[in-house]
């Protein structure tokens, strides 16, 4: 047993004292008959630790790998893997380790340097041991594994073989079918006797002969022009390249002909047959002198062009130019050809000549201007139009542009002269506006009384900040008025006046209008929409009933005024705006942040600059001026000539309260300026109310003709009858009649 087992020292022995005899036992338990059997076997029987160290083995094994047992017990286990195999070797020692067994393939290398394929069945035995080693089995299967490859390998071959004569028929197939239904006449001629063995459709076709006719024929037979010694010249050809393509004449069956294009390949050299492929180019042919005439006819253009056109080569030298290039430099056609692109420019501009260059690279066409100077020394300015052409050349079209710089230079000076007019006139129109806003009181603001100059006073005041305003008054009084003023004298005033009334918007379409929504935000929302806000940007935004807004609303107006940002209703980007803002109310909004009805921190927010307009009757002093510029304006609208308004008519809208304010006072004068038919003012007095008119300084007679007046207008103008105005005014017909000739009141018309 020594002969199978490790020869160690008595240390090593000491340290494992029964692990080199396991083997020993096992072999003297099973008999000398498993010896011999261990003896001639082929298969490796060993036994191993958990660390990969070799402890017993059978001599056969060790013989095949060229080594006696004792050498094959000193090398570790690792050593003999083939080092593609040691990570497999490594993991083989921990699967056995953790299942207590394993089943794979391993490959050994010889002393010789042969791999040998081992197919290993092993297990892990602890008990009856104190130190756990594997035993276990490994069949060489090296020559199995090799007659395998051999076998799969050949077999591929075999397949790949049968593939190649199935691929090899098919493409021959698909090239008879190509041939066939190519277009190109193609021919298989006998390179000594140039009969013809084989032909195409197409071929046939072109020459107007059967298949058989062709077959039977030399090439003699359809080539014309063909001689012997060109066809000698045409082998020599072909046994040097294998290949030649030349320009010849086909005879058709009819004797007509047609020129070609052949290709002649030599093909089986053993047998020396040659492949034609002929193509007509009759319409290559017409095509070619059909362009050679289109050339012609361009040369005749070109030379007959107003403009220069020049050809330079790669290196800028000219190469031709047409008659009028020519002439436009001073020099002849001769004379140019030997000059380059940089002796025709001013020399300042030489520099740029090869940077322009650079950019005609791509095959852009490109327009420059330059300065060209002519033979005698005079100068130019030109417009180059050019173009790089395919064969690396410059071409370029020259047009004399001095009158177009005159022409530009004039149309600059007009131009020049045209916008010191404009600001003239801008001057000017700023001073007339001016003149226009002191005479007239801010524009429409009409008035000159005490209270109206202390408003328009805090208006100066207020315009040139960008401080928030709160114009406060009754309706009808001119918020709005005062609230344009305030942008009109503003530093915002070349920018919008955005308006919004928010008693006059739907409560849900408030907050739309006022910030804006994205396309989707809310049924209905088919596409985004801007608000007041963003239109206001840079400029004034007028809330006009501030004291209507939503009480849900007013916090988002308040964050937009603290920090000049919002969103789009169903948006989530953040914008930002600069704006100035005026609000105007008719409301005590105090009365309602007391109410709860509004927001105490947007009213204090709101209430920066408040600005009190009058009521009408505190600035009774106006009333004239206001009335005779309503007149004025609604006479010019009906096309009437109104010249004069009554005093009595003037005094008693002065005594009147005017509820309404400027609004009712201006719906008055309109609705007098279309019951007035001359040049004198008629108003419906009537309906104001009669205190007003008694209060006013008429005399007894006056206040006598005002009354039977009115009561004519109640009347109809009907004097008799039971419902006449003498009976309204307790009066006989005929007194009446003798009373309105005393008044001077005269027929019903001029009532």
């Amino acid at each position: 047993m020594g002969s199978y087992t490790r020869n160690v020292g008595d240390e090593s022995r000491a340290s494992v004292p029964d692990k080199f005899d396991i083997f020993h036992n096992y072999l003297h338990e099973q008999g000398d008959w498993y010896r011999d059997l261990l003896d001639h076997s082929r298969d490796l029987l060993c036994v191993h630790d958990l660390e990969g160290r070799l402890l017993a083995c059978n001599p056969a094994p060790a013989r095949v790998l060229g080594y006696s047992v004792e050498e094959l017990l000193k090398i570790p286990m690792r050593e003999l893997v083939v080092p593609g195999y040691r990570k497999h070797f490594d993991a083989y020692l921990q699967e056995i380790a953790s299942t207590g067994e394993a089943n794979g393939v391993l490959a050994v290398l010889s002393r010789s340097g042969e791999q040998r394929l081992w197919e290993y069945h092993n297990s892990l035995r602890t008990e009856g041991v104190s130190v756990s080693v594997v035993r276990g089995i490994a069949h060489d299967v090296t020559e199995q594994k090799w007659a395998e490859r051999r076998l799969r390998e050949t077999t591929e071959k075999l397949l790949e073989e049968a593939v190649g004569r199935e691929r090899a028929w098919q493409e021959s197939q698909l090239f008879r079918t190509l041939v066939d239904q190519s277009t190109d006449a193609i021919e298989l001629l006998d390179l000594e006797t140039l009969r013809f063995l084989d032909a195409n459709e197409a071929a046939y076709t072109a020459l107007g002969y059967c298949r058989q006719e062709l077959l039977g024929m030399r090439i003699f037979d359809i080539v014309p022009n063909l001689t012997e010694a060109s066809r000698v010249r045409r082998n020599e050809m072909l046994l040097e390249t294998g290949s030649v393509t030349i320009e010849s004449v086909h005879r058709r069956k009819d004797g007509s002909t047609f020129p070609v294009e052949v290709t002649l390949k030599r093909v089986q050299l053993d047998r020396g047959y040659v492949v034609a492929i002929a193509r007509d180019i009759t319409e290559r042919k017409r095509t070619e002198l059909a362009l050679k005439a289109s050339e012609s006819h361009f040369r005749m253009l070109v030379e007959q062009a107003s403009d220069g056109i020049f050809v330079a080569d790669a290196t800028g030298r000219y190469t031709d130019v047409n008659r009028a290039g020519a002439e436009m430099l001073g020099y002849s056609k001769e004379e140019l050809v030997r000059l380059s692109i940089s002796d025709v420019v001013v020399s300042e501009e030489i520099p740029r000549v090869w940077e322009e260059a650079e950019r005609f690279k791509d095959g852009s066409i490109l327009r420059s201007e330059w300065t060209f100077q002519r033979k005698d020394g005079s100068v130019f300015p030109g417009e180059l139009v050019g173009r790089r052409l395919p064969d690396g050349r410059l071409q370029g079209i020259v047009r004399d542009v001095t009158e177009r710089k005159r022409s530009e230079q004039a149309l600059r000076a007009a131009v020049e002269e045209l916008r010191q007019a404009k600001e003239k006139l801008a001057e000017e129109r700023l001073y007339l506006e001016e003149e226009i806003d002191t005479e007239m009181g801010f524009g429409e603001i009409v008035g000159q009384s005490k209270a109206l100059k202390h408003v328009l006073a805090q208006v100066t005041t207020v315009a040139a900040s960008d401080a928030t305003v709160l114009v406060e008054g009754e309706t009808g009084t001119g918020k709005e008025l005062i609230a344009r003023a305030i942008h009109r004298i503003s530093t915002r005033r070349g920018n919008s006046f955005i308006k919004m009334n928010c008693a006059a918007i739907p409560t849900g379409l408030l907050e739309s209008e006022l910030f804006g929504h994205e396309k989707g935000a809310f049924t209905g929302a088919v596409d985004r929409k801007l608000g007041r806000l963003e239109l206001a940007d840079r400029g004034t935004l007028f809330l006009d009933e501030i004291g209507e807004i939503p009480l849900s609303m007013q916090p988002k107006l308040l964050r937009v005024l603290q920090d000049q940002e919002f969103e789009r209703l169903g948006g989530t980007r953040t914008l930002h705006v600069d704006f100035r803002l005026v609000v105007a109310t008719n409301r005590d909004l105090w009365d309602s942040v007391k109410r709860g009805e509004f927001r105490s921190d947007l009213y204090y927010r709101l209430k920066v600059f408040p600005v009190t307009v009058p009521p009408l009757r505190e600035r009774r002093e106006d009333i004239p001026d206001l009335v005779e510029h309503f007149v004025r304006i609604y006479a010019t609208r009906m096309k009437k000539s109104i010249t004069s308004i009554p005093k009595r008519t003037m005094e008693v809208l002065e005594h009147w309260d005017w509820p309404g304010n400027i609004r009712e006072l201006e719906n008055f004068v309109e609705r007098s300026v279309i019951l007035t038919e001359g040049s004198v003012l008629r108003a419906p007095l009537q309906e104001l109310s009669p205190a007003a008119i008694m209060t006013t300084s008429l005399t007894l007679e006056e206040a006598q003709k005002e009354h039977i007046l009115r009561v004519l207008r109640e009347s109809g103008g009907q004097l008799g009858g039971p419902t006449g105005a003498a009976a309204r005014l307790g009066l006989k017909r005929t007194t009446l009649q003798s009373k309105l000739k005393q008044l001077g009141i005269g027929s019903k018309r001029e009532r």
